[in-house]
């Protein structure tokens, strides 16, 4: 064996129970491909070492992402909840007690500075309130309410600017600012409405004045108007309806 070149044995089987160097007896000399096998395998396993952290980073980023989306979805339900809660408080705050409306076709002032008490149709009576023919409604039972009434103004057939009016008031004295408009059409048909809160005592009387103002021309009021197809309820003059704290 000393007389062949060493580069003729190398990694040949022939050195497998010999020592050589350093390499203990019973080792065996790896050949060429089976070193360079051996470092793709390394390479190939450091690869993959590489890739599982790399996932395990996005694992960690998406339970990140989920948890956040988690507590996204949470607030969004509590919010959901809590929007839910305050309808069922705005519904459960106030009870309809009474809707009206006036069946003539207008309700106008005679002339000027000349205010007329609006009425809502026919008379009625519930356990809290009621309200005459005449629209004049009494409270039977102290408390809160929210009055709201709607009106059409208009006017037919004049010139000029008509200024109309209207007002509330408890046992005859008005109660807060007047509301006016304005209409300079010879043709026209507006609507309004409105809402207060009214806090009564028993046997408080509320009317509603509407006037036209002697600044204006000497025309205009409150008028219904009835649809021309069939299946449409009228819209009336005046109406109202009345709700009560509960």
């Amino acid at each position: 064996m000393a007389t062949r070149e060493l580069q003729n044995i190398n990694n040949s089987g022939e050195l497998t129970n010999h020592q050589l160097g350093s390499v203990a007896s019973g080792d065996k000399l790896l050949t060429s491909d089976e070193i360079a096998a051996s470092y793709t395998t390394i390479a190939t396993t450091t690869a993959l070492d590489v890739r599982v952290t790399a996932n395990e980073g996005d694992i960690t980023t998406n339970t990140a992402g989920i948890a956040t989306n988690t507590a996204d979805i949470v607030t969004l339900e509590a919010t959901s909840l809590d929007h839910e809660n305050r309808i069922t408080v705005l519904e459960a705050s106030h009870e309809l007690l009474l809707v009206a409306s006036s069946t003539a076709s207008s309700q106008q002032p005679g002339t000027t500075d000349t205010p007329i008490q609006v009425e809502f149709g026919v008379a009625q009576t519930t356990t809290d309130i009621s309200i005459s023919a005449a629209g004049a409604i009494t409270f039977n039972t102290a408390g809160k309410y929210i009055i709201a009434p709607f009106f059409q103004y208009g006017r037919s057939g004049s010139t000029g600017t008509s200024i109309l009016l209207n007002r509330y008031l408890r046992n005859g004295t008005q109660e807060g600012g007047s509301l006016a408009a304005k209409i300079d059409s010879a043709d026209t048909l507006v609507p309004w409405s409105s809402s207060i809160q009214f806090t009564a005592v028993v046997n408080d009387i509320l009317t509603i004045e509407v006037m036209r103002d002697s600044s204006g021309n000497d025309s205009g009021g409150l008028f219904a108007f009835s649809p021309t197809l069939p299946g449409w309820n009228q819209a009336p003059c005046a109406g109202i309806q009345i709700y009560k704290a509960t």
